[in-house]
């Protein structure tokens, strides 16, 4: 059973053209295993050439090229906005930003964006995406900035609650070093019911730290509160008229909560997995 799950789990970044630490693969499986025993069996399919380790990445078939490319792709295009990136952290009411998608296991395409997870203070969510919005239009950067996901402090447990979303926040990473990380991952303890080996993982890869910001009290309500609810009813109204198949879907607004995926992933994952043992 377990040797399975590990190598499904390492074909499963193959499908994205990319691989995954030892680390990765064992947070991943969707059996609970302890690390020990992991290690064996993980040296046994080494032995007997079923998985092979290159630049301490796993490859269940030979994609170390396309790995290492999509890597070097990855860090150029966060290296080519890091200024832009360190503004963003630094913007009032931003209390955590992070790295999600294929930009947090850095196996982006060249033509490809930077996925933003944000964490804002309460009652100021769609003022944050509107001064970001406008922001990155006048720098002609509308295109690089993919805002996908965005709660406030009152908002951290995650509603959908799946493998696909389990994986995304196990693999975050954070730009922004504060106690919000460990927050998160303890508002959100289903992961672990889906990813039961993966509980210790937070990811602090410091070549993506931008920034250190501390934790604020809440704001009082304000006439900023007021724009904040007028921004997001004129948005909810705008998008459930243009995108209504997606509405509800990949795309869900509430007050404190933007997810703005027009297309919905959640179960690409489940999909895939049922491809490989089928194939197995």
């Amino acid at each position: 059973m377990y040797r399975n799950e590990l190598i499904a789990t390492v074909k499963l970044a193959h499908y994205y053209k990319s691989a995954f630490t030892p680390e990765q693969v064992h947070s991943y499986m969707r059996q609970p295993i302890n690390k020990i025993e992991f290690d064996r069996l993980l040296q046994q399919l080494l032995d007997e050439g079923q998985i092979e380790s290159v630049d301490g990445a796993l490859f269940a078939n030979d994609l170390t090229e396309p790995y290492r490319l999509k890597k070097d792709w990855s860090r150029k295009l966060f290296s080519r906005n890091r200024r832009l990136l360190k503004w963003l952290t630094r913007m009032p009411w931003v209390r955590f930003a992070a790295l999600t998608g294929a930009n947090s296991f850095e196996s982006c395409r060249k033509e490809d964006d930077i996925d933003l997870f944000l964490v804002t203070s309460p009652q100021r969510l769609w003022i944050c995406y509107v001064l970001l919005v406008v922001f990155s239009k006048l720098l002609r950067k509308r295109g690089i900035f993919c805002l996908n996901y965005l709660i406030d402090e009152d908002n951290l447990e995650i509603r959908k609650k799946d493998y696909y979303t389990a994986v995304q926040l196990t693999q975050m990473v954070p730009l922004i070093e504060n106690n919000l990380a460990a927050e998160i991952r303890d508002k959100n303890e289903w992961v672990f019911s889906i990813l039961p080996n993966a509980r210790d993982r937070i990811l602090k890869d410091r070549y993506y730290l931008l920034n250190k910001r501390k934790r604020r009290s809440k704001l009082p309500f304000s006439p900023l509160s007021a724009l904040n609810q007028l921004i997001f009813r004129s948005y909810k109204s705008r998008l459930k008229r243009k995108y209504p198949q997606e509405f509800g879907k990949g795309i869900v607004l509430d007050i404190g909560v933007a997810q703005l995926n027009r297309v919905d992933h959640h179960d690409s994952y489940v999909e895939i997995y049922s491809e490989i043992e089928a194939a197995s």
